[in-house]
């Protein structure tokens, strides 16, 4: 019985991270948030929100004509929108632009009906007109202000997210050079005492090492080439960090698929996923037992939507499949290859999912093909 995972606890720092507390300057927006007005610039609300939205920014109009009403009595001639301004601008900072309208001309028309002269009545005079220009211009105003300040909270929404999973990328990327680098150095041992046992002379040793170790270095040159911005076959970065572990094309690997250029953001997490990948499957899985295999397909999907929806998102699909190994069972613990797994996948704006077959090891990645393919940049 053997388990697939084979992988490291997490690190307790990766784990500190996630727990730390947020900063002072983070409370505003995490408060701002939960304003279904800023809400609204981040995430479609849901046809509930937005009924409640209307029906409480009507509410909110209401009680400000009731107010206009009931300190008519009190106020001088010249405050027909006393109560109307801060209602719409209050509409507008809790449930957005749109409600902030509505309420906008409601409260335009109330006004001018039972509080501009003449009462009762939308005539159309001097005074009239000059006091609506006035009501619309400074609403106007307002709620220009209150879009741009919802536009600026939502780049800055976007602008965060952006940095905090390009942080978490690099410290996880961080975390597996440190990763490799050992193994990189375990591994180029193993090969010097390999070689010593089968070399019957020095040249022949020098030989092997060579080829070994320039094999080893393709996955480095992959990894070092993304940073130029670069495009590749994803046929060949999956080669490229595969075969340096002595798994070459042929009955023991095989792939299925189109031709596919990623861009260079993508090729070091697909690199770091394959790399994980065969190593588990040489330590635990197909490749530990004779006569197993691995198979690695992936296609292109069209963009599809169900009738009356927005167009979705194009994916690549890409499925690593083990068979032939030792008996599989499922993993009680999340080592540190199945989070780097996880979270390189989350890294192409798609899902993954991890089954532990009795008969092998099924990985299957969806993968936004606009963050992913070269092309689509």
């Amino acid at each position: 019985m053997v388990v697939a995972a084979g992988l490291e606890a997490r690190r307790p720092d990766a784990q500190a991270a996630d727990q730390a507390p947020k900063s002072p300057r983070d409370r505003l927006p995490s408060l701002l948030s939960r304003l279904p007005a800023f809400r609204a610039t981040v995430e479609t609300a849901t046809r509930r929100e937005r009924i409640i939205a209307y029906g409480v920014s009507l509410a909110i109009v209401l009680v400000a004509i009731a107010a206009r009403f009931l300190v008519d009595p009190y106020l001088p001639p010249g405050f027909p929108y006393l109560t109307f301004f801060p209602a719409v601008v209050l509409t507008g900072f809790f449930f957005g632009i749109y409600p902030a309208l509505m309420n906008s001309a409601i409260s335009g028309l109330a006004a001018w009906y039972w509080f501009i002269l003449p009462v009762e009545s939308f005539a159309l005079t001097s005074q009239s007109v000059t006091a609506l220009g006035f009501y619309f211009l400074v609403i106007g105003i307002d709620l220009g202000l209150l879009q741009l300040l919802l536009v600026a909270y939502a780049a800055q929404v976007r602008a965060r997210e952006e940095l905090t999973r390009h942080l978490q990328l690099q410290q996880l990327v961080s975390a597996e050079v440190d990763h490799r680098l050992k193994n990189l150095l375990a591994t180029t041992s193993g090969l010097v005492a390999l070689s010593q046992r089968h070399a019957t002379t020095p040249q022949q040793l020098g030989n092997q090492l060579r080829q070994r170790i320039q094999a080893m270095g393709h996955s480095v040159s992959v990894l070092r080439g993304s940073s130029h911005g670069g495009r590749a076959d994803i046929r060949d970065v999956i080669r490229a960090a595969i075969e340096p572990m002595g798994v070459t094309e042929g009955e023991r690997l095989s792939f299925d698929g189109p031709r596919l250029d990623i861009n260079g953001t993508s090729i070091v997490p697909l690199s770091l996923i394959m790399h994980e990948l065969v190593t588990n499957a040489l330590k635990y899985g197909a490749l530990s037992a004779e006569g197993g295999s691995i198979h690695i397909s992936w296609r292109h999907v069209e963009a599809q939507a169900p009738l009356g929806n927005e167009a979705g998102s194009a994916t690549i699909e890409l499925v690593w499949q083990e068979q032939g190994g030792p008996l599989v069972t499922v993993p009680t613990t999340q080592g540190f290859g199945t989070d780097l797994i996880l979270r390189m996948a989350s890294s192409f704006g798609g899902q993954s999912d991890m089954k532990y077959e009795p008969t092998g090891l099924v990985v299957r990645f969806g993968m936004d093909a606009r963050s992913v393919l070269a092309d689509a940049e």
